[in-house]
């Protein structure tokens, strides 16, 4: 694929976001006004990341792998408290408080080498980038983790994300299809449990999403009667060089462990 030999620049909108430009002057007003966005509200969103063409060609790989390995994919059905990563037996958890979410995954180990997912995941452009805008770690890493590393999260009729909190102090989300009903699939999120829900209907499919998740409780509304399925793509890094999710965690959000 000659896209996939190109550099990551040619991959996003680098005039919008010149990642690749550490140096310039446009990217330090980038990174300022991204690191503002960020500390003041927990979510940036930067709309049409990707370029047309890259998503695309993303969403026909995707699709190519529904095509071909839907019956290998797990079908995620998850009962959690707000604290999605709650290691608590269910009779030490009040029934009031558990909520469920639903989803199709595509794991890191399913996604074709020469995918664009991968090439613009592993990019040292955007890890800087990240780096440069949450400004909490020295420096990020790509998950060595061989299901949660990258993975896409498919939201079909029923599906949802249920109210949660994230064990990381950060998220990035590429968002590559909405639902067709624009009032469904939602991303939502609060300040704080009691507060207003603050409803993003302006995510569009090519932007990316940089969220607290640690301290924003966050949800996706359930998709009901749209022909689109929700897709997202969820992009994992961290401080640690050789981080690795556990088996706890590896079993209950993609059904499976990997045998070293």
């Amino acid at each position: 694929m000659l896209l996939f030999r190109r550099g990551i620049h040619t991959l996003i909108n680098h005039k919008i976001y010149p990642i690749h430009d550490r140096q310039s002057l446009t990217y330090d007003k980038l990174i300022l006004n991204s690191r503002k966005e960020f500390i003041s509200t927990g979510c940036l969103y930067l709309s049409n990341f990707l370029t047309k063409e890259t998503l695309s060609i993303i969403l026909n790989e995707i699709n190519l792998i529904l095509k071909n390995s839907s019956e290998n994919l797990f079908k995620s059905y998850v009962q959690h408290t707000d604290n999605l990563y709650d290691t608590s037996s269910s009779n030490q958890i009040n029934l009031n408080e558990i909520e469920s979410s639903s989803k199709t995954i595509i794991a890191f180990d399913q996604i074709p080498p020469e995918s664009l997912l991968r090439k613009i995941y592993s990019s040292n452009y955007l890890i800087d980038f990240l780096t440069d805008i949450i400004q909490i770690y020295p420096k990020l890493y790509p998950s060595c983790d061989q299901l949660g590393a990258l993975y896409v999260n498919i939201y079909r009729q029923s599906n949802k994300l249920s109210w949660h909190t994230d064990h990381s102090h950060f998220f990035v989300n590429l968002l590559l299809q909405q639902p067709s009903n624009s009032n469904e699939g939602i991303f939502q999120y609060k300040i704080n449990k009691n507060s207003e829900i603050i409803s993003r209907n302006d995510f569009q499919a090519g932007g990316l999403v940089l969220f607290n998740g640690r301290a924003y409780p966050h949800r996706v509304t359930e998709v009901h009667l749209s022909k689109l399925s929700r897709i997202n793509a969820i992009l994992t890094y961290d401080s640690n060089p050789n981080h690795h999710l556990s088996d706890y965690v590896l079993q209950k959000f993609f059904g499976r462990t990997i045998k070293n």
